[in-house]
């Protein structure tokens, strides 16, 4: 039986997440998430998407949104939760790529702790680690879950990389190849 990984766009709907440098961040979250799936299910996984358009799925209530993201998860038994996200600051100069997770020492953190290798060895953003977070969608999943935050929407340079569709795909692929590394389908 394949592995199941369900892989939630960040925001959506009424919620664009983070806005800066003329990048929205639903629209990056989603693009990375469509082609994360897309990767995933050549690779032999078994994938649910929470969006796969703008709108798809998300609530006007933030707080219900967030809790019908992780029982979809849950209900359908997915084995991983990737969610997918872009980070602001208000510092311009804040950059690289992080993930979060419920808690440190878990079999999550060494799922995500692969993903931030894999990420920053290919793609050379800065390594700003695994940390630990009381996120909705964290805390809620029954399974392995992890948040990525692949860049800032407010510094001038990630800024651009985060809205090239060939940044994109290469940041997808990165996340593919971390999963990979920890789990096979």
């Amino acid at each position: 039986m394949a592995t199941k990984i369900f892989v939630d766009a960040g925001h959506g709907g009424p919620d664009p997440g983070a806005v800066a440098n003329g990048v929205i961040e639903q629209y990056v979250n989603l693009n990375v998430a469509n082609e994360l799936a897309r990767l995933l299910r050549m690779g032999g996984y078994e994938v649910m998407q929470y969006r796969t358009t703008p709108t798809e799925n998300v609530l006007s209530d933030k707080n219900a949104d967030l809790r019908n993201r992780a029982m979809m998860a849950n209900n359908w038994g997915a084995d991983y939760f990737i969610s997918i996200h872009t980070n602001s600051s208000l510092n311009p100069s804040a950059n690289g790529f992080e993930a979060y997770v419920y808690r440190l020492g878990t079999r999550a953190a060494e799922l995500a702790q692969s993903i931030v290798d894999t990420f920053v060895e290919q793609l050379g953003s800065k390594d700003n680690g695994v940390r630990q977070a009381n996120f909705a969608v964290l805390r809620r999943t029954r399974m392995p879950a992890t948040l990525l935050e692949l860049g800032y929407l407010t510094n001038p340079t990630e800024a651009l990389n985060l809205n090239s569709p060939a940044w994109q795909k290469a940041a997808a692929k990165a996340i593919y190849d971390g999963i990979y590394r920890f789990v096979k389908p």
